[in-house]
């Protein structure tokens, strides 16, 4: 089949309501026609249909079979519907409106999507052919839409020619299935100029012994790192939603402050040259009258309180604990006249008009990092949306065999995940939402689609685990083969995180960015701190550098031939200089607890033939993290 007619249906209570919020059927389209992605080449879909609609039986039942009895549309694609809720009901339509089911579709999407996640058993999916119409039924998120669609992509043109009875192409479908760039039976894949490229991955036994990365200094990964900058891509953002983000333009004051004469005490508006003595009270003027309201004339004066504006004519402003009450009005409630004890001088207590901000100042600058204080000056000054930079997205994926997401039943073997919510949570303290990509096992083929679906929506993904010299470690050669990613550096000449790599490689033009940090908890959460934040910073256009201080040791080190960061607790005291360092406790990088209640990494050198140790007392270098930032 030259080019299929598709038709893509979503099926979401929420999305019919919403069609904003349908993601899936968006990434439908985009991998159906896109002759750039490896299942747009085989597909070479042209969409006819597209439709969004609630999760009602009926509506699904008419929408497909009148799509299906139009004879336009070779393939409907349903995404959603097909698990265990209540309002699921999409594979329960199918069933009643085809001719013939298609198991062997519903099984490969199946067996592929159980490689990722024992999860995928709860899918319901239905597949079959009414009349000339091939109907699959997907799951309801793009990441499992993308995985399953892989899955079966290849078979899809031969289905609809055998549909069709077109038998001249019907004969050449296995030639053109070994051929496929998706066909996951071989452990060769394609890189992008479509050449073979056999992993090895199973060649245990012919395996490196050494890593062919050269083990580059710290000062060469900030080098390499500070190479990179903000795209200059902006965007604007509510003042209540900036907290955090980085300025793209100087700012300039909208108005002055303040924008009149105001009070700086609660007191009484005089005109100085009046000199001290008694004064009849002319009324009183709070905060958020009118400016020029009240007339103030010799031997008069007005009440005022502090922000109030001031009159024209006043000069000056008494305090009231200067001042004495002479009289009351009848009613006994309002002053009528005072005497002002002191000699009021010039304006005294006086905040003339733009005294702290002139209209048209600069006020923050390009590149300000905004806390609570900017947000304050912004709001002051009149500004309700802000031009900032735009944030890289960022993925985070944990990889391995032995890896299951907390709370699940413990598997022998097994370990809950724990990289992962930690790393979230870092970035989040440092001001960078990102995306739970899930857990890929250590299967190359669920490695490269996870990749593969991950750079669709992400320009940095963060790895953790598969990046050391285990026979299952096949991070780096995936994203040097497949990728055609440059890997920047591979090995690091620091203690923990050594295998650390950094790579980079174009899609569609834009640049997409991979750090793949080691998987042991301790070494994941020292390298976010020491590459991932850095980064981030960089591609956020954040000028922001790490602080660093000295610190006295409260406990000996052993020193390591790599330079190492050591978690420590710093605890400062009025009584002295520079703050104690105190030791989390066993520093083994599996051990998660020794990064418990740390504020700070200690910056041990490396051992050599003059010093092997650090000892109690002896003053090191510590950067501040978390919280203290």
């Amino acid at each position: 089949m030259d080019t299929i007619t598709f038709g893509i249906l979503t099926i979401s209570d929420t999305c019919a309501k919403d069609n904003a919020k349908d993601k899936s059927g968006e990434e439908l389209m985009q991998l159906v026609t896109n002759r750039n992605d490896e299942i747009g080449k085989i597909l070479k879909g042209k969409i006819l249909k597209r439709e969004i609609i609630p999760d009602n039986e009926i509506d699904i039942m008419r929408t497909l079979q009148e799509w299906a009895d139009n004879l336009e549309v070779n393939v409907i694609l349903t995404t959603g519907g097909t698990g265990f809720s209540q309002r699921d009901v999409t594979p329960e339509a199918t069933k009643k409106i085809i001719d013939k089911e298609a198991p062997g579709i519903s099984l490969r999407m199946l067996t592929t999507s159980l490689t990722i996640t024992p999860l995928a058993m709860l899918s319901r999916a239905v597949c079959g052919i009414r009349g000339k119409t091939l109907i699959i039924n997907l799951p309801g998120s793009p990441k499992a839409v993308r995985e399953c669609l892989s899955a079966i992509a290849i078979a899809i043109p031969h289905a609809v020619d055998l549909i069709l009875d077109n038998k001249s192409k019907v004969a050449n479908v296995h030639t053109k299935i070994q051929d496929s760039p998706v066909h996951n039976h071989s452990c060769t894949h394609r890189n992008k100029n479509n050449s073979n490229v056999s992993l090895d991955l199973k060649d245990i036994a012919n395996r490196l012994r050494e890593s062919p990365y050269p083990m580059i200094s710290m000062k060469d990964v900030a080098n390499i790192l500070n190479s990179y900058n903000w795209s200059g891509e902006n965007e604007f953002v509510d003042l209540w939603k900036c907290r955090g983000r980085i300025l793209a333009d100087d700012i300039y004051a909208r108005c002055d402050l303040p924008p009149f004469r105001a009070s700086i005490k609660d007191g009484y508006a005089v005109i100085a040259s009046d000199s001290k003595g008694k004064r009849l009270v002319y009324g009183g003027l709070e905060a958020g009258h009118m400016p020029g309201k009240m007339k103030l004339r010799n031997g008069y004066c007005v009440r005022v309180n502090t922000g109030a504006p001031i009159p024209d004519e006043a000069t000056a402003v008494v305090q009231v604990e200067d001042t004495k009450l002479l009289k009351k009005h009848s009613d006994g409630r309002e002053e009528m006249e005072i005497e002002i004890l002191v000699e009021p001088k010039e304006g005294q207590d006086i905040r003339p008009i733009g005294s702290d901000i002139k209209e048209g100042k600069l006020i923050l600058q390009r590149h300000t990092r905004i806390g609570a204080v900017e947000m304050g000056i912004l709001a002051a000054c009149g500004h309700t949306k802000v031009q900032v930079t735009k944030l890289p997205t960022i993925g985070v994926l944990s990889t391995g065999n032995e890896l299951q997401q907390a709370g699940e039943e413990p598997k022998p073997g097994h370990i809950y995940d724990s990289n992962k919510i930690t790393l979230i949570m870092l970035l989040q303290e440092y001001g960078y939402n990102s995306t739970d990509m899930g857990i890929a096992i250590d299967d190359e083929n669920v490695m490269i689609n996870t990749i593969r679906d991950a750079i669709q929506h992400v320009d940095v993904l963060i790895t953790t685990g598969s990046v050391s010299m285990g026979d299952r470690d096949m991070l780096k050669p995936i994203l040097k083969q497949i990728f055609n990613a440059t890997i920047h550096f591979g090995r690091v000449n620091m203690k923990p995180g050594k295998p650390t790599t950094f790579a980079t490689f174009e899609f569609n033009g834009v640049t997409k960015y991979f750090l793949c940090l080691p998987g042991n908890p301790v070494s994941a959460t020292v390298t976010a701190h020491l590459f991932a934040i850095p980064l981030l910073h960089r591609l956020s256009g954040n000028n922001v550098k790490p602080t660093i201080v000295q610190a006295r040791l409260t406990c000996s080190y052993k020193l390591d031939p790599r330079p190492e960061y050591a978690r420590a607790i710093l605890e400062w005291s009025s009584d002295a200089a520079i703050p104690l360092a105190h030791s989390t406790g066993n520093q083994i990088s599996s051990k998660l607890t020794s990064c418990k209640s740390a504020n700070a990494l200690l910056m041990l050198p490396g051992a050599n033939s003059e010093c092997s140790e650090m000892k109690e007392g002896d003053i090191v270098q510590a950067m501040l993290i978390g919280a203290y930032l």
